[in-house]
């Protein structure tokens, strides 16, 4: 029988095993040889890449995989959901009760892209996330990339201007800190990281023009919402003082000549609201000019040293604390409110920035009162009745800031370099935790008084409810045979 002219059609012959084998063989043999040839040219081009950048080889390999890990990221962000958080990227900074964290991301210097051997391991994405990207091996030594994904409040990638970081997140503090001053509000932003991370170019930028920090322009829009509530019958004085804490111990930038050993007490002011130091200058801040004339004598005076990290490693914390006082002609009424940015010293490992000496000196006082910050949002967190915030000059005076009775945020900036990794997920893990703390846990207060100067009764500043006061006597206890015997010694005595 025909089979081919039965079904209408040309039959393939069966192949016997053998020859399916053979074809199997050929196919493999050809991804083979594909492979291998596309493994070539890209070992042609990693090198050529490398010869060009003065990388190795690893190095190159990594800077691919980080890419395409970066890509799979970005595309897995929805634009849609990103433009709806960035609407309330401003409110962030001043919801309550949870201190506000955001993170922002410097570029890699040029000094680092010219020589070739750092890799952009960080990226910033939308909706407040930042990822880090780490090399990592598997166990069948396959090498890949690993990335951990961090949430905050907002993030601000290496394109991100001064402007931008103080529009989406230093504004709203600011107009707390003059609008809101009639219930004792203070508002509270500092920078942390690693040396070198970009915080004193955050804070204090460099010239007069978009390259200024969020202090000037703070200052700047404190001076206009002045200006502005003047016409509704307000009158508003404004005194700055400057100060840094050096080796745990605090320093007037603004007074002339003044030295490393001179002694000045943290004293809390009567209303409890401001962090206030004793024997520093307090300056009357006026007009713009005069305080960006007050910010460069802080500068030129701060204790700033080079190490193998850093060019111009700040070697203490400084401190700029603005205290506004406004007065309501017609009703009397006195407005309080004080605004304190704070640029940290960054945390360094001795044995990458070759401190030796009086630096090594420096890089200790700084990590410990660093780590004191630490255990006080540690304690935060957890609701302790003790916050230990007197085991630094730093917390101590922070003090105010950080036990509820204002707002606070703080700024994460982050090194990109792959060899600095290690501490920028320290950093960020740092930053998670600060993040989930509520102020006003841990036994913070807040005195109210009203408008004719009585104090009322205090309130729980997370709850809200009257608490009786901690001092108040109360019944004594039941005589026992100890302290009865205890009596009648000292009736002998």
């Amino acid at each position: 029988i025909d089979c081919a002219a039965t079904c209408g059609g040309t039959m393939t012959p069966m192949k016997s095993s053998c020859a399916v084998q053979v074809e199997l063989i050929a196919q493999r043999r050809e991804a083979r040889r594909l492979r291998a040839l596309q493994e070539k040219a890209s070992l042609q081009e990693e090198r050529k890449q490398s010869a060009a950048q003065s990388m190795t080889l690893d190095d190159v390999r990594f800077s691919r995989m980080v890419a395409a890990e970066r890509a799979t990221l970005l595309e897995s962000v929805s634009p849609s959901s990103s433009d709806d958080d960035d609407t309330d990227a401003t409110d962030a900074s001043t919801s309550a009760p949870r201190v506000a964290v955001m993170v922002r991301k410097r570029p890699l210097f040029e000094r680092e892209t010219t020589r070739g051997k750092q890799v952009d391991v960080v990226t910033a994405l939308p909706m407040g996330r930042l990822a880090v990207h780490e090399p990592k091996t598997s166990v069948d030594c396959s090498k890949r990339v690993e990335s951990s994904v961090f949430e905050f409040d907002d993030s601000f990638g290496e394109d991100a201007t001064n402007d931008d970081v103080y529009v989406r997140a230093v504004a709203p503090l600011v107009r707390l800190c003059i609008s809101g001053a009639e219930e004792g509000a203070n508002a509270t932003c500092f920078a942390y990281g690693q040396t070198g991370s970009g915080k004193t170019h955050t804070m204090l930028g460099a010239g007069e023009g978009d390259q200024r920090g969020i202090i000037p322009r703070a200052v700047q829009k404190v001076l206009e919402h002045a200006e502005q509530l003047s016409k509704k019958g307000y009158e508003y004085t404004m005194e700055a003082s400057y100060v840094e804490i050096y080796n745990e111990q605090v320093r007037d930038l603004l007074k002339p000549g003044a030295d490393h050993d001179e002694k000045h007490k943290i004293v809390s002011a009567p209303e409890g609201g401001c962090p206030t130091v004793s024997g520093v200058e307090r300056e009357p801040v006026q007009s713009v000019d005069a305080a960006a004339g007050l910010v460069r004598r802080a500068a030129a005076a701060r204790a700033v040293e080079a190490t193998q990290m850093n060019a111009q490693s700040s070697r203490s914390h400084t401190l700029f604390l603005l205290y506004i006082t406004g007065r309501h002609v017609a009703s009397g009424q006195l407005l309080n409110g004080c605004l304190n940015l704070v640029d940290l010293a960054g945390s360094e490992r001795v044995g990458r920035s070759g401190a030796e000496g009086a630096r090594l000196k420096e890089a200790c006082a700084i990590n410990k009162s660093l780590s004191c910050l630490g255990d006080v949002f540690q304690a935060l967190s957890n609701g302790q009745k003790h916050i230990p915030y007197r085991n630094s000059k730093l917390t101590y005076l922070l003090q105010p800031c950080l036990g509820g009775d204002g707002k606070t945020l703080m700024f994460v900036n982050i090194n990109p370099e792959a060899p600095s990794a290690e501490e920028s997920m320290c950093s960020l893990k740092f930053a998670a935790q600060v993040n989930a703390v509520e102020l006003g846990r841990g036994g913070a207060k807040r005195n109210i008084v009203s408008g004719i100067g009585k104090k009322e009764d205090k309130e729980d500043s997370s709850s809200g409810e009257k608490k009786p006061d901690d001092k108040k006597k109360v019944g004594k206890r039941p005589a026992t045979a100890r302290t009865a015997a205890g009596a009648a010694k000292k009736s002998k005595r």
